[in-house]
């Protein structure tokens, strides 16, 4: 069975540095190992290399539709199509995904979907492309809740980490809070700022994609422990993980300049990969979330948007290293049964196999 993923943006430094564009590549190279996989994609720089049995092809595209990043166009795919027996497409609210639909369709291929809430303009009413679509493979049961008319041709796939590069190191932890993702406004990392005491140590690691909201948080920052750093090689991620006491992701649906984010976290990367370095998580009870976290067991849950209440139990596990540590080790039990890439990959290779 030849797998063709096609995503609208390439995760990495000519690309984009985001969930949405890491979770292709990863369940990617994990389908890779079992059956042959393709990834194509759009960046800066078109090339085509290989990450290990992976084939990734990159283009350049001719515009992108409305100024959106999510939104390339160009015909390079349609070779690719014609390669392959399946074909997934990642993100589900694009010109890309409608072509691929059509396309796809049109050449007898199984086409699957993947929301991972990025969109721009689309034709998918016109095209139908969500009904023509073989199956849709979603990545929580609330990203589900807005797919509900296709609930007979919907699989819950969740997401993963590469437990065996993200694990726990033997350096002792040091009593500070992470934050680990893109400086935008709907991550709420002012609540983390706002609730925690201002000797806490923070550290806000991500590239800043909001300008107004990167000056805002440096000067709600000043005259606190609160450090920022630039966006990480994904290769160094553990390290900030393995040093940290705990992470944090409290992110909200409606920002505080009140923009509406009602996908703002389907799912969350960042916790699995905190969690399989035995690093306990505090996050917003929002989306799909509170699906990977245990209230209690391999984590904490807070009312989004309430600093006091997540500055609370910040410092109660910073204050509370025992506490932690239980934690963080029954929030790596958690990820190795439940949410590695093999798993997606074997789950999704069964739904493809399925029809």
């Amino acid at each position: 069975m030849k797998v063709l993923h096609v995503s609208p943006l390439f995760f990495g430094a000519d690309g984009v540095v985001g969930g949405g564009e890491r979770y292709p590549l990863e369940l990617a190279t994990a389908m890779a190992q079992h059956t042959p996989t393709r990834l194509f994609s759009f960046a800066r720089r078109p090339r085509r290399e290989r990450r290990g049995a992976l084939d990734i092809v990159l283009a350049r595209p001719w515009h992108y539709l409305g100024g959106k990043n999510v939104n390339p166009l160009s015909l390079a795919f349609l070779p690719h199509l014609l390669w392959a027996d399946v074909i997934h497409c990642h993100q589900v609210h694009t010109v890309l995904t409608d072509l691929c639909v059509f396309f796809g369709r049109a050449l007898g291929k199984r086409v699957f979907l993947t929301d991972h809430a990025g969109a721009g303009k689309n034709y998918a009413h016109r095209l139908h492309t969500v009904e023509r679509a073989t199956g849709l493979l979603l990545v929580s049961q609330h990203n589900a809740g807005g797919y509900g008319r296709w609930a007979d041709k919907t699989t819950i796939i969740y997401g993963g980490v590469d437990h065996r590069r993200f694990r726990p190191g033997p350096a002792a932890r040091v009593r500070r809070a992470l934050y680990v993702g893109r400086i935008i406004p709907y991550k709420a990392i002012h609540h983390l700022i706002e609730g925690t005491r201002p000797t806490t140590d923070l550290r806000i690691v991500g590239a800043v994609y909001h300008e107004q909201y990167g000056e805002y948080l440096r000067r709600l920052a000043a005259g606190r422990s609160v450090t920022f750093v630039p966006a990480q090689p994904h290769d160094a991620l553990p390290d900030e993980y393995r040093a940290a006491a705990v992470s944090v992701l409290p992110s909200v649906e409606v920002d505080l300049y009140g923009k509406s984010y009602p996908k703002s976290e389907i799912l969350g990367l960042v916790l699995l990969e905190a969690m399989a370095c035995a690093t306990p998580v505090v996050c917003s009870a929002i989306g799909g979330m509170p699906e990977l976290v245990v209230d209690g067991e391999t984590g904490v849950h807070v009312p989004p948007g309430d600093a006091a209440a997540l500055g609370a139990q910040v410092e109660r596990l910073l204050d509370d290293p025992a506490l932690a540590a239980r934690l963080g080790q029954q929030a790596r039990a958690h990820v190795l049964a439940h949410f590695t890439w093999d798993r997606v990959a074997q789950v999704c290779l069964d739904a493809y196999g399925q029809v």
